[in-house]
């Protein structure tokens, strides 16, 4: 009889506030780790993860400025003995860049290079951010 495969989920809420990535990051790299994924890929996972965060917090709710309340993002992770997918899901008003605009930084460009699949979709009230990483 072969063993069923086994399926872990974790999930965290945080306000999307730049104080609140090292939380989520260590957090997320305590339950990899207790889950036994190899260091490597452990830290391209928590990585992509900080990455889309950040991006959450930079873009998708720049426009809420100092005086108001952030939203939230949403951090997930769920993985069998083969992959990881980390997902990371936002409500702020994040745009694409135009075509031709400058571009600050790449992280996203990191992300692709680390992950085996990467996928970002954006609708008018969330967007949302899938990596997938084999184990």
């Amino acid at each position: 009889m072969t063993p069923e495969p086994t399926f872990e989920v974790w999930a965290v809420t945080v306000p999307a506030e730049a104080a609140q990535l090292p939380f989520a990051r260590h957090a997320l790299d305590r339950w990899l780790a207790a889950q036994q994924v190899p260091s490597p890929t452990r830290g391209d996972v928590v990585w992509a993860a900080d990455e889309a965060m950040t991006n959450a917090i930079v873009h998708g709710y720049r426009h809420r400025g100092r005086t108001t309340l952030a939203g939230l993002i949403g951090l997930s992770v769920h993985m069998d003995d083969e992959v990881v997918v980390v997902t990371v899901v936002d409500h702020g008003s994040w745009r694409m860049p135009e075509e031709g605009a400058i571009v600050a930084g790449r992280g996203m460009t990191v992300v692709r290079a680390l992950a085996d699949h990467v996928h970002l979709s954006v609708d008018d009230d969330r967007t949302t951010f899938t990596a997938c990483f084999t184990r």
